[in-house]
């Protein structure tokens, strides 16, 4: 009995000495480094090949914009998978599988010579590659860390993503206006290949991995330092729903219905953002410098309104940030000049930076046990729209002078996004949920 209780104790110091730095805070930094630059230059970055690629292999705006859409298109079909695997056996065998794969596919990319062979290789194997590690993968890791501090944590992974747009842009520029397009995307894959190696080294899927708690928290203890509850804070302080428990609330339907509204119109107008910059006379250079300022503003912004989604209504974030996107749109079509650009850029510069409270809310409501498999879920539907939305940009633009007609149909589509959040409130869990939990304090 003695030894049993001076185990405990061992393990007890084993945490204190492991909360001088809580090991959930080295996932955030790696994640978000490779969130950076990895997600940055094949989401955030990849429209800057836009233009070149289409150039060089003579293709129409609807054949590129297909590319991108067939991109999406795969993650609707990989989603759920990966966020089932990732719930199961954790983040860190993906994200070595799917960095290894989308850095691989981007220095094959770089040699490809038709059409067809680009469907093939970026909406394929880089974009299952970006699925597998990126995204959803690198939030679940992080989201497993964390329940307290999970907005600073989510927050600070996404700010990431925002960061890797505004650097990654420029840097990407940078590389196309001097070895060219095909040599940069050679370069980009191998730096990804080359990051994920470092960061799966360090990353775990879990703390309970490690024998640790979410935010470094230590296990309830009673007076003797005897192991009573491992864990801890957890059963006061979140829900855990079911798949099955969270498809059946109207809050999971409202805020589904609000991200595929969000991230449709958004991925459209950024797959195409060069070119409608182009029209309002802006050289490659310059919307270049726009487009990064853009996820540059986006920097603080998903982080303070990701923690302000933490404190505040997220509901109201979200509404008031997807109708500043709508102003944003309208003023670059009504007013003339480099106002309206900076308007539209600021626009988009808010609804990219309320990202993280979009995510941070689905958290909030339904828990982290089941988050990656609820994310994979919603891919399902919200890829099926920025499948269809860039589409239906390049259809605009090849039979019309501009992009009018989309940037107008995108502008109401932000409206409908924010009173979706808006309506959507905080779930309960079923009362058989509390009953079990009430059961097992008893015991």
């Amino acid at each position: 009995m003695i030894g049993i209780v001076m185990s405990t104790k061992e393990n007890r110091n084993e945490f204190k000495r492991q909360s001088r730095f809580f090991y959930g805070w080295w996932i955030v930094i790696v994640s978000s480094i490779l969130g950076m630059f990895g997600n940055g230059s094949i989401s955030n970055g990849f429209p800057r090949f836009f233009e070149p690629i289409r150039a060089d292999l003579g293709i129409s705006y609807f054949r590129m914009s297909l590319v991108f859409s067939l991109a999406r298109a795969e993650g609707g079909v990989g989603g759920p998978v990966v966020g089932w695997l990732v719930d199961k056996y954790g983040a860190r065998p993906m994200i070595l599988f799917g960095g290894l794969l989308a850095g691989g596919g981007l220095m094959v990319l770089s040699q490809a010579r038709t059409y067809w062979a680009l469907v093939f290789l970026f909406a394929g194997v880089v974009s299952i590659g970006k699925t597998a590690a990126l995204g959803q993968t690198l939030m679940a890791a992080v989201n497993q860390w964390f329940i307290r501090r999970k907005a600073l944590a989510l927050s600070t992974l996404m700010t990431s993503f925002a960061a890797g747009g505004a650097f990654v842009v420029l840097l990407l520029d940078i590389g196309i206006s001097n070895i060219g397009w095909r040599s940069t995307i050679f370069l980009t894959g191998l730096f990804i290949a080359l990051l994920t190696i470092p960061v799966s080294l360090v990353m775990r899927s879990r703390p309970e991995d490690m024998g640790l708690l979410p935010d470094g928290d230590e296990p309830a203890t009673d007076v003797n330092g005897v192991l009573t509850s491992p864990g801890g804070h957890q059963g006061p302080t979140e829900q855990n729903f079911t798949v099955k428990e969270a498809l059946s609330t109207r809050s999971f339907w409202l805020i589904l219905m609000g991200v595929i509204t969000r991230v449709s119109a958004t991925n459209a107008i950024i797959v195409h953002i060069f070119p409608i910059l182009s029209l309002k006379g802006l050289d490659e250079r310059t919307a270049s410098t726009y487009v990064a300022a853009m996820f540059l503003m986006a920097i603080p912004l998903r982080f303070l309104l990701g923690i302000a989604g933490g404190k505040f209504s997220s509901r109201k974030l979200l509404f008031w940030g997807m109708t500043l996107g709508a102003v944003g749109i309208v003023a670059f079509l009504r007013i003339p000049g480099s106002a309206g650009v900076v308007l539209f850029i600021i626009g988009l510069s808010v609804v990219e930076g309320i990202t993280s409270v979009n995510w941070l809310m689905v958290s909030e409501y339904f828990g982290r046990r089941r988050f990656a498999t609820l994310m994979g879920v919603m891919s399902v539907f919200h890829n099926l729209g920025m499948f269809i939305a860039p589409l239906f940009a390049g259809l605009v633009r090849d039979n019309t002078p501009n992009y009018d007609i989309a940037l107008l149909t995108f502008a109401p589509i932000f409206i409908l996004s924010g009173l979706a959040f808006a309506l959507a409130s905080k779930p309960k869990l079923p009362d058989k949920y509390y009953a079990e939990k009430s059961e097992v304090g008893n015991y």
